[in-house]
């Protein structure tokens, strides 16, 4: 009998732990203006647009960035050189194959979900590819920015 009770028990908890866990995820905070204009939506992990809010050229995001690297990506329209990422997701090496050769040497930045800055690099391409071995990051979702006088380049990349 003392089994059954800590049997029941032990169910009943995990029931209600993951009630609680589920309205968590779901619930929506308030949004207000601030006295200086500024406009805050509290919500949990949203990446929409009514996470994000743009004010005098600024974008404040909440949640993943994600969103907001869109706005980056298509700006790689813009470029007369096309450029392929692979292998995505990759292991520990990744490439950039060019349309055409880029004969200066190209920045390498890598940015975590949070936008920080956490590679960072300046290297020649090999022809029209670019080899850059990343095995020290945590498996994620990055954002990658090659850029050269002439040729800025946005991606997302995933290190499994």
């Amino acid at each position: 009998m003392k089994h059954c009770v800590w049997i029941f028990l032990a169910l009943t908890l995990n029931s209600f732990s993951q009630d609680l866990h589920h309205q968590m995820l779901s619930s929506q905070g308030t949004s207000k203006t601030l006295p200086n204009g500024i406009f805050v939506s509290q919500t949990i992990g949203q990446q929409s647009v009514i996470g994000n809010y743009t004010k005098d050229g600024k974008t404040y995001g909440q949640g993943y960035q994600q969103s907001v690297w869109s706005k980056y990506i298509s700006t790689n329209s813009n470029n007369a050189i096309t450029t392929v990422t692979y292998p995505n997701p990759f292991i520990s090496t990744i490439n950039f194959q060019f349309s055409q050769a880029i004969k200066e040497p190209i920045s390498v930045s890598v940015f975590d979900i949070r936008g920080r800055l956490i590679f960072s690099q300046e290297k020649q391409a090999s022809g029209n590819i670019l080899t850059i071995d990343l095995p020290n990051l945590a498996s994620s979702n990055y954002l990658v920015r090659l850029s050269s006088p002439d040729y800025t380049y946005y991606t997302q990349i995933l290190k499994q």
